[in-house]
């Protein structure tokens, strides 16, 4: 392929991501099968199939008898190893999900991201929450759009009351908000992956990713259009309200108010950091007084 057509391959699945607006919707078994079956069993690829189905309708025990009789045919089978795993996840068998992804995880997964972030769910559910941190982390590490894996990490750390680390995620996660730049550079660095590191492709990749170019990029393809869609991104304004929240709370009050008013300017009625910014201003006004 082309980098003319990668780029523009690029901006069409820009265009996909921003109309499900789940650029990192991580239980779905699309993003878990296997693109390409050449060399694999053909009927171990059918029963798959068949499993799939069962997945997608709630099966879930059906689901996992099928994935394992694939994978008794084509033991590393990453589709069925992955589905097996989410599987095992929606019918609430955590232990066995958490043994099936970490296997997958020794069989270098395209997409590793997506298993530590289901680790790390697992690992919230189970309230244990130091392994849910660090998994959703590595999920971070990892991503080419790692702005959820930032927040649900925040979260976590604002809900244990440990300010510092919660603002410091936060603001991870407003880095990697969902701007046409940060959209073009998460799609080119998921095609890289699929992509033998020994291609004068994959360096084109790696040189546009080191020298930036792709931000001149920004003045075509639309970019005013993208960037309204992006900025009614309900879980960034979230963000911004709780890094004000966690800011409040170590009295660092000037730079509270600067997040809740960023809150407030993308969605005006947004009850929560209108309530938070009237308290701040309050607690304001007392050390003021003090």
């Amino acid at each position: 392929m082309s980098l003319d057509k990668i780029i523009s391959y690029v901006i069409f699945s820009i265009w996909g991501l921003l109309l499900i607006m789940g650029i990192f919707t991580l239980l779905q078994p699309q993003w878990l099968q296997d693109l390409s079956v050449s060399g694999k069993n053909s009927e171990a690829i059918s029963i798959k199939k068949s499993a799939d189905n069962y997945l997608k309708n709630k099966r879930y025990g059906d689901a996992i008898n099928l994935y394992k009789k694939a994978l008794k045919i084509v033991p590393d089978l990453k589709g069925a190893i992955a589905n097996l795993a989410v599987s095992y996840q929606k019918s609430s068998n955590f232990n066995l999900a958490l043994i099936t992804f970490k296997h997958l995880l020794k069989l270098n997964p395209e997409y590793p991201e997506v298993i530590y972030f289901n680790i790390a769910e697992i690992y919230e559910k189970q309230n244990d929450l130091d392994k849910a941190i660090k998994y959703y982390l590595l999920s971070a590490e990892h991503a080419a759009f790692p702005e959820e894996s930032f927040q649900k990490a925040g979260h976590i750390l604002m809900n244990n009351n440990e300010w510092e680390e919660a603002i410091l995620n936060f603001k991870l996660a407003i880095e990697n908000k969902k701007t046409f730049a940060n959209l073009y550079k998460g799609m080119l660095i998921n095609y890289r992956k699929s992509l033998d590191d020994t291609s004068s492709l994959f360096q084109e990749i790696n040189n546009i990713l080191e020298s930036e170019s792709y931000l001149k990029l920004q003045d075509l393809y639309y970019k005013q259009s993208i960037d309204i869609q992006i900025g009614n991104d309900t879980k960034l304004i979230k963000t911004y309200n709780n890094i004000g929240f966690c800011l409040a709370k170590i009295k660092r009050y000037d730079e509270s108010v600067i997040y809740l008013k960023k809150a407030l300017e993308m969605d005006p009625g947004f009850v929560k950091a209108k309530n938070n910014l009237m308290v701040v201003e309050g607690l304001k006004g007392k050390e003021a007084v003090k």
